[in-house]
């Protein structure tokens, strides 16, 4: 015999798994079964029945948007009426048993009547636009609406006119914009981000700013050819034209960690590149030069370095070994951003196993790659750097 409390629970359930599809086409009615005692239950359980019974007159009297059906039990005490079903006749009814799902469906209903041609590419999306504050739906509307009237309109994200849009609220909810559009993000696009991807700019119809890339020449006599100039910052198509023929180009994830790099014959650094790792493929001089990756021992560090390994196969790690963790385990600090993405599945046995050892029983660690002596910085940095680890030229 099911309680209300137990029925109420299924039907949260039932409309927790099945409000996206109702929104689209709404089922007739609903029926949960109250598990009804049989007829020798009824007889030898009288008082228990009893109570039970009592409490679905008293559930169904403060519920009149749901019926119980019933049945007529004969037993040796004379014929029983037995409630067996609590029956429902649509969806509004059936949200309104419970105050949650009333003002959730309400919302829902309100929202997706707005929502610009509703689609099935917009069913997994849902529950995100459902959740949205009223600033953030409002400026949705708008986004979806304004992109939809200009699909191919080649401003720049900031050129785009709409009242309180700005680049990182469209990274953070492009997602949305382009279910709405009813068009598809790349895969490899991550769900959150605070940076448009090239991909996501392109499906807009948006014109991309240059993309900027910043380097340290390391090698005196290229400074010389480039009037002194030690650290660059231009758009990745003159950074590219380069005359650079470097041995070893280290890309270092933070700014603060490559400034103080010394000089070094023969060597760059490519810095600050954050998810822009596609870069590594459009700059020439790279290809002859033996490349390595230094970020921040955490899992978003490694999935950088991971990444940066799907563009450039050969790019080697250093400071991301298990040693280095080991050695500065007390730098470490908790990892707010565990959950990033998991790592590409480029990274080899030795950083599989410095990433298991992130993990604690807590969550994940992080040890910022500022926050190691620099004494222990330079000393493996000058054991890769001085290992002629070189390709011929």
């Amino acid at each position: 015999m099911r309680s209300p409390g137990e029925i109420l629970a299924q039907i949260r359930t039932r409309y927790s798994n099945g409000w996206r599809d109702w929104l689209v086409s709404p089922p007739n009615g609903f029926s949960f079964s109250l598990a009804a005692p049989d007829v020798t239950t009824t007889a030898r359980e009288a008082t228990k029945v009893g109570d039970w019974l009592r409490a679905w007159r008293t559930w169904a009297g403060e519920h009149p948007k749901a019926r119980l059906r019933s049945t007529t039990r004969r037993t040796l005490i004379g014929a029983q009426e037995i409630y067996t079903h609590v029956e429902v006749d649509d969806v509004d009814a059936l949200a309104g048993l419970s105050p949650e799902t009333a003002a959730h469906w309400a919302r829902a209903q309100q929202r997706y009547l707005q929502l610009l041609a509703p689609h099935l590419r917009l069913k997994p999306r849902l529950a995100e636009i459902v959740d949205l504050d009223d600033r953030d739906f409002g400026l949705l509307l708008l986004a979806a609406q304004w992109f939809a009237e200009h699909p191919q309109s080649g401003l720049t994200m900031r050129q785009v006119p709409i009242r309180g849009l700005h680049t990182k609220w469209l990274a953070r909810h492009r997602r949305l914009v382009l279910a709405l559009l009813d068009l598809d993000p790349s895969p490899s696009s991550p769900e959150s981000d605070d940076e448009l991807t090239p991909e996501d700019v392109d499906l807009l119809g948006l014109r991309p700013l240059p993309r900027q890339a910043d380097i340290i020449l390391l090698d005196p006599a290229d400074r010389r050819s480039l009037a002194g100039l030690r650290h660059l910052r231009a758009p990745l198509g003159e950074i590219a034209a380069l005359p650079l023929r470097p041995r070893h180009v280290l890309v270092v994830e933070n700014k603060e960690s490559a400034l103080p790099v010394p000089d070094r014959p023969g060597a760059v650094v490519i810095h600050s590149l954050g998810n822009f790792l596609s870069a590594l493929d459009e700059l020439p001089w790279i290809s002859g030069a033996c490349v390595w990756y230094w970020g921040d021992l955490d899992r978003a560090g490694l999935a950088l370095l991971s990444r940066a390994r799907t563009v450039h196969p050969e790019i080697k790690s250093v400071l991301m070994d298990r040693r280095t963790l080991e050695r500065h385990r007390d730098l470490t600090v908790e990892d707010p951003t565990s959950r990033v993405a998991a790592p590409d599945p480029t990274l080899t046995a030795a950083e599989l196993e410095t990433l298991a050892q992130l993990a604690d029983s807590e969550g994940y660690l992080r040890l910022e790659q500022e926050r190691l002596p620099w004494e222990y910085v330079l000393l493996q940095l000058s054991g890769v750097l001085d290992a002629g680890d070189y390709r011929d030229h």
